[in-house]
């Protein structure tokens, strides 16, 4: 039995939603011994993809692995050691996660031509 286009727009007035999950942030050490320069440098990277350090949910941990999260999220930005099978400032997509890896956030504050390279993969993450 199909509803009635009138009478669901009567029954059912409220508007749905989806809300899309919030990027993940991974790093590789605990976040009281990243420094200043390398907060406004992750707050920078941020503002260019339209997020802040309020609107994502930032991780620790110690090696990359996501095989444990029952939750897993759709967009990883990771900042750390290399990973294997995962080049730095590539796009790649698995199990319905797209993941970008960089250096550390501290070795990508003097190196100019890796943060041209962590922004190109990043246009392609969020498509910007």
């Amino acid at each position: 039995m199909e509803l009635h286009p009138v009478l669901s727009e009567i029954i059912f007035t409220e508007e749905l939603f989806e809300i899309a999950p919030s990027p993940t942030i991974i790093i590789d050490q605990p976040w009281k011994k990243i420094g200043s320069d390398e907060k406004t440098l992750l707050t920078k990277i941020l503002k260019s993809i339209g997020h802040s350090l309020d609107s994502v949910t930032v991780k620790y941990q110690p090696s990359f692995d996501l095989s444990q999260w029952p939750q897993k999220p759709q967009q990883v930005i990771y900042f750390g050691e290399p990973i294997k099978g995962i080049s730095f400032y590539e796009l790649v997509q698995a199990d319905g996660v797209k993941i970008v890896a960089a250096e550390k956030l501290s070795a990508l504050l003097q190196n100019d031509e890796a943060k041209k390279n962590l922004w190109q993969a990043l246009k392609k993450q969020f498509a910007v």
